[in-house]
């Protein structure tokens, strides 16, 4: 009860800590849908909140430095099966990377969402120099470089279209904010985004 309570202190209505992979974005993201159409919210803010919570997951699962890999995988969630004595299911074969979700609502009425995940000291400045080029850039803009960077292509280690930051810019109107903290281990850094609607 302390944890429900400290969350609703904060106004968050939705949070997770975990691992996440595809299927659970897809689980996510209907329940995050069907309480948005529950609590009435404005149709222009629950699409802004459901394409970024879609964006920021997916970063997540295609960047978090903490993963867990087919095998590793594959070996924990047999040996699970067996100390449970049930029957070990077919999986996907792709890797899980850990991060956080909150969606949540300030007292001003201002909805949120919150992502946060490990990256690499070495992806710093390049995930920096990324959110700083396009911070002050208004909606018409950030659609412009939307459409060159697709246009464009993805850029080099990027694992998708590389719009997802311009994407959540742009669907927050530019009301977003990160923060990197380095973690103790100097491998690190622990990055959190957040997009206000």
């Amino acid at each position: 009860m302390e944890l429900r309570h400290q969350l609703e202190s904060r106004g968050i209505v939705f949070s997770y800590c975990g691992y996440l992979n595809e299927n659970i974005l897809s689980g996510i993201g209907n329940a995050l849908q069907s309480k948005m159409a529950i609590d009435h919210t404005d149709q222009k803010i629950s699409r802004g909140i459901f394409s970024t919570f879609v964006e920021q997951v997916q970063n997540v699962i295609r960047y978090s430095a903490e993963t867990i890999g087919p095998e590793e995988r594959a070996l924990q969630e047999r040996q699970a099966a067996i100390a449970e004595g049930r029957e070990v299911n077919e999986m996907d074969d792709g890797e899980l990377r850990y991060g956080l979700i909150a969606i949540g609502e300030t007292p001003q009425g201002t909805r949120f969402v919150t992502c946060a995940n490990l990256i690499k000291n070495e992806n710093v400045e390049r995930v920096s120099a990324s959110l700083e080029s396009i911070r002050g850039l208004n909606r018409k803009e950030l659609t412009t470089l939307m459409r060159e960077q697709l246009k464009a292509g993805p850029p080099a280690g990027s694992k998708g279209a590389g719009v997802g930051f311009i994407s959540i810019a742009r669907e927050a109107n530019g009301n977003w904010e990160y923060d990197m903290v380095p973690m103790p281990d100097g491998e690190f850094t622990f990055f959190c985004l957040e997009a206000y609607f």
